[in-house]
């Protein structure tokens, strides 16, 4: 039973209620604080004739300090509740087909990709926004280089498409890893230069001179120290040695500002990232491959967060007392950089497989929301004899009200159909939605049909070829660039899936027809299947020179009464009716006909 949009609405209220809970009580807090700071300067103040009421000035000091750190926990826990009460407006909104404010994944986009253009896989109102629902960036990254790449054998797709629906019944784990992550969602991590760190030799760790000033001075300076107690004497001995070491860690303070700039810039997105493994070891799992993340993320959760309070221990170092006393006494900086480094030589070659497992099921999240938002919808079955079949097929983004489904079948035997059709009777917009369908399958998602069959070969497209003026490229030359690309790959022995709308449409029709007829003889002789769209019903006669090869559908429109009407049915055959001469008369370009 597909979840309705009241069903996200009423989640969406309930989260407003605790919000609203939350926000009264830090409120509270606040005023707490306000009342604690006047009555301890009122003890304080009034301490200096009567020093009794100092007594409560440190217990004062201390429920402030509570407050505050209660404050704070609220505050998160306030920040969590608003992102769970957006993402269920947003749930709900997109169960209307209305616009949401998930992520595009603009930054993805590609003109010159061999199908993502095309498909409107990327930006405003695309299929990446449909679908995503990843609590990181590493997992729209993933995400985003599914869309673009066909990956994943037979067996791997099934055990995504298991993990898939488990992950579906976790509405509240897929809820909590997204509203988390949007907590950290504008902050920029450079994960290439952490990666390079890890690569890097320590500069400290291990090396026998440092290794004696870290631990040396220190035991003399506490020594000293203690000396000191029992005979004042030894007091600028003691000075003496703080000021050594604090000039020996100055020696080194650019490096070591260097690394702590370079780690801070991670640190708050590791110990994000942390959060979000630790929601995921709370699951239990059956299918294997969520039981491996788990199994990574119980490991990599406890690592993480060990390495995100280390890069904090480096960061106090700025505290002017702990520069002072940390590195006078105890070489503080020394050994805030050696924890780290030994973190690094324990687990820095662990730590790009630890994000990649994240990000992979971090991926996952997105299809599970459409697997538990349309439960109906049917999960692709893959063969080796490539051929493309489906029943009821639409576009996921047009709405349920409108969609019109279509049954699909291609490579039992033909491998070509030429699809004919008026202006918007419907033909490009059925070719995306076997292209959309395909990427879906493609990455163990479920597909907007009730059944679908497919083989696992490369998808090209030429849709909405480009053209360049940086590349000094014409639409034309652009287009037969695409064509060229797909022939060579054919004649390489890969097998492919072609959509084509309206080729070579940078000529006169005869040429066009002439050029259309031959590369439709090419392709029937390769190991390819293909769908072409075109106006020229003239191709049609193809399919009785090769009818084993080459079929025809189409879609009709129908003018009545002076109203131009589409079922967007695809119907055997060529069409037969045209709807061009009847609109320009229609508007007024074209005086009425008879």
């Amino acid at each position: 039973m597909n979840p309705t949009p009241e069903f996200y609405q009423q989640r969406a209220k309930q989260f407003k209620n605790q919000r609203e809970q939350v926000e009264s009580t830090i409120r509270k807090y606040a005023w707490g604080r306000v009342a604690l700071v006047i009555i301890t300067g009122v003890c304080s103040y009034m301490g200096f004739s009567n020093t009794v009421l100092l007594w409560p000035v440190p217990l004062l000091l201390a429920i402030f300090i509570f407050f505050i750190q209660r404050q704070a926990k609220q505050e998160e826990k306030k920040n969590l509740l608003a992102f769970l009460e957006k993402l269920n407006t947003e749930e709900a909104n997109g169960l209307l087909f209305q616009a949401t404010e998930f992520y595009n994944g603009e930054l993805y986009a590609d003109l010159h990709h061999s199908y993502a253009h095309d498909l409107d896989l990327f930006g405003k109102n695309s299929l990446f926004q449909y679908l995503n629902r990843c609590g990181t960036r590493l997992g729209e990254s993933r995400l985003a280089r599914d869309f673009k790449k066909i990956n994943y054998t037979a067996n791997e797709l099934k055990e995504r498409q298991a993990a898939v629906r488990e992950l579906a019944n976790h509405l509240e784990f897929r809820q909590q890893v997204w509203a988390q992550g949007k907590q950290l969602r504008n902050l920029t991590f450079d994960q290439a230069e952490l990666f390079e760190w890890l690569a890097e030799k320590p500069f400290l760790l291990g090396k026998p001179f440092f290794t004696v000033l870290r631990w040396g001075l220190p035991a003399f300076a506490i020594a000293i120290l203690l000396l000191t107690n029992y005979d004042f004497g030894f007091f600028p001995s003691l000075i003496g040695i703080m000021t050594i070491q604090i000039a020996i860690a100055g020696l080194q303070a650019k490096k070591i500002g260097d690394l702590q700039r370079k780690l801070s810039k991670g640190k708050e997105s590791l110990s994000n990232y942390a959060r979000i493994l630790k929601q995921l070891t709370l699951q239990n799992f059956e299918t294997s491959l969520l039981k491996h993340h788990h199994q990574v993320a119980v490991y990599a959760f406890e690592k993480v967060q060990e390495f995100s309070k280390l890069v904090n221990a480096l960061e106090s170092r700025m505290n002017p007392i702990a520069m002072l006393f940390g590195n006078g006494l105890f070489l503080y900086d020394f050994h805030a950089v050696c924890r780290v480094e030994k973190w690094r030589a324990q687990h820095g070659s662990e730590l790009p497989q630890w994000l990649e497992s994240l990000a992979t099921w971090d991926a996952l999240l997105a299809p599970a929301t459409m697997c538990y938002n349309y439960s109906n919808y049917a999960f692709a079955e893959y063969n080796e004899t490539n051929f493309i079949s489906g029943k009821n097929i639409g576009h996921p983004l047009i709405s349920t009200q409108e969609r019109v489904t279509n049954d699909f079948n291609l490579g039992n035997p033909a491998t070509v159909m030429l699809i004919t059709g008026a202006n918007m009777a419907g033909k490009s917009t059925f070719l995306r939605t076997l292209g959309v369908n395909y990427i879906l399958g493609a990455l163990g998602s479920p597909v907007c049909a009730t059944e679908w069959s497919m083989p696992l070969v490369e998808l090209r497209s030429g849709m909405r070829t480009a053209d360049s003026l940086q590349d000094h490229q014409s639409y034309f030359y652009a287009e037969l660039y695409r064509l060229q690309s797909i022939m060579q790959t054919l004649r390489a022995g890969v097998p492919l899936f072609i959509l084509l709308d309206e080729i070579l449409k940078g000529t006169n029709s005869t040429d066009k027809q002439t050029g259309s007829r031959e590369l439709i003889r090419q392709l029937k002789d390769l190991k390819t299947l293909v769908v072409l769209a075109t106006h020229d019903i003239a191709l049609g006669d193809l399919e009785s020179d090769y009818p084993n090869q080459i079929t025809n559908r189409c879609f009709e429109g129908n003018i009545e009464n002076t109203q131009l009407t589409f079922d967007y049915t695809l119907h055997k055959g060529v069409a037969q009716k045209a709807n061009a001469t009847f609109l320009m008369q229609k508007m007024g370009i074209l005086p009425a006909g008879n």
